[in-house]
């Protein structure tokens, strides 16, 4: 099951779970919690929040409008089905407006609403996927130039032809890892990790935390990873924490999805690659008690589906 849930992306100065627009009277604290995971800033005030099974009322036309009357700023929406579709809908306070979906081709599996070409020509058959991916590819010069005018709103330079790749580019595995890199070609600074004061804050668990002595190392950590059996598990525990640990499960399709936890549900995280290789180096990072290993990834927040006992 992959992910589905929208990824707002705006400017503001203060956090965007605490902009008013979001101060809705029927979420509880609790609920908040689990619809919000806030990614890594980017400079300038940029943020990216993860929302959970969608933004309320499932009308992101009047939240994007909401958002652009409450910041001034662009305002961009990516709705993901399942880590296979994503909808990206953008919005500027001159009112520049646009719209694309992200990987083409599993688009047209969806059978996805999408404009013709040309007023003459006929809609594709039902059966006519070649017909629906031609259909896409076709806007997509179109949209790479709209969104560039919206980065320029923002006062950034977007790359066209960087764009024009990530707008016909497959997933590979997961479609929201598409909109970030659409985010980079509008020419938006990396994100950058939040650095708390450690003094002012509880340390994560991970940095010098002691891991199981019967944890696999080395090589031993490698073959571990390499002879898992399709939807086989691999679980590295703390020594002092049990709910902090990190694992790999080989899924049935061949990807490898990893997760780690840092104590709490609320600190539990997921992602997937394709490389044997890299969940190899993540793990002996977490091993090692670093956290440069998390750089590697987009990580997408799971806490809201579990629960203190």
């Amino acid at each position: 099951m992959g992910y589905s849930g929208d990824f707002v992306l705006v400017r503001s100065g203060s956090s965007l779970p605490d902009l008013p627009v979001f101060d809705d009277p029927e979420w509880c604290i609790e609920e908040r919690a689990d619809y919000f995971h806030e990614c890594w800033p980017r400079p300038g005030g940029w943020q990216t929040l993860q929302v959970n099974d969608y933004l309320p009322e499932n009308d992101d036309d009047r939240w994007l409008h909401r958002l652009v009357t409450a910041t001034g700023s662009p305002v961009m929406i990516a709705s993901v089905m399942d880590s296979d579709v994503c909808y990206v809908r953008g919005l500027t306070p001159s009112g520049v407006t646009w719209s694309t979906f992200l990987d083409p081709v599993m688009a047209a599996d969806y059978e996805v609403s999408v404009s013709p070409p040309s007023e003459d020509e006929a809609p594709p058959a039902e059966t006519d996927k070649e017909g629906r991916v031609r259909w896409l590819l076709a806007d997509v010069p179109k949209a790479a130039e709209q969104i560039a005018v919206w980065a320029a709103e923002g006062g950034f330079t977007a790359d066209r032809e960087a764009l024009r790749v990530v707008l016909t580019k497959r997933a590979d595995p997961f479609v929201e890892d598409l909109f970030f890199e659409l985010v980079d070609a509008c020419g938006l600074p990396p994100a950058e990790p939040v650095r708390e004061d450690p003094a002012a804050s509880d340390p994560p668990a991970h940095p010098g935390h002691r891991p199981d002595q019967n944890n696999p190392r080395g090589a031993r950590l490698e073959a571990a990873v390499l002879n898992l059996p399709r939807d086989g598990h691999l679980v590295l525990q703390c020594a002092a924490e049990a709910d902090c640990y990190a694992q790999v499960w080989l899924r049935p399709d061949g990807t490898y999805q990893l997760e780690h936890r840092d104590r709490s549900p609320a600190e539990h995280y997921q992602t997937r690659t394709l490389s044997a290789d890299k969940a190899i180096a993540a793990l002996a990072g977490w091993a090692a008690g670093e956290i440069a290993w998390r750089d590697a990834f987009q990580w997408n927040s799971i806490g809201s589906w579990f629960s203190d006992s």
